[in-house]
């Protein structure tokens, strides 16, 4: 009586790359019989393979089996220093736009101010009282107030 042949498939991580396949008795175990898997290095760095995944289920082959390749990616300093140090620019320029943006606004504030003929305590209690964010938010509003 010929026993159940089970197949066993060794993919690489991209799951479609077969770089093993073989049929195995029921009930017994198996390796992979290929060539260590490799997978290239790339601007992130260098990747070492560390496995399979259900590697644990060769030893007893009950059913089918796809397993897939693992690697372990070793990070390239200078890019992970150079990742680093553009994320802090970025968080620099970030802080100066809004710095910029500060200054542009309490400029625009200011000639306001100096647009608005109301005394300080004029314009103080009205932004009080309507509940303006901005000094000069409805100065043309007020501008016709006060001529008329």
């Amino acid at each position: 009586m010929e026993k159940e042949q089970i197949e066993v498939i060794f993919l690489d991580d991209d799951k479609l790359t077969i770089l093993d396949r073989q049929f195995v008795e029921y009930g017994r175990s198996t390796k992979y019989k290929g060539k260590l898997p490799e997978k290239p290095a790339s601007l992130e760095g260098k990747y070492t393979f560390v496995g399979w995944t259900n590697e644990e289920k060769l030893d007893c082959i009950t059913q089918r089996l796809i397993l897939v390749a693992k690697y372990n990616l070793e990070v390239n300093s200078e890019i992970k220093d150079a990742m680093y140090e553009a994320s802090l620019e970025n968080a620099e320029n970030s802080k100066l736009n809004e710095t910029m943006e500060a200054g542009q606004k309490v400029s625009a504030q200011q000639k306001a101010l100096e647009k608005d003929p109301r005394s300080v305590t004029e314009i103080v209690n009205d932004i009080l009282e309507n509940g303006q964010t901005e000094i000069g938010e409805n100065l043309d509003k007020d501008k016709d107030n006060f001529e008329k």
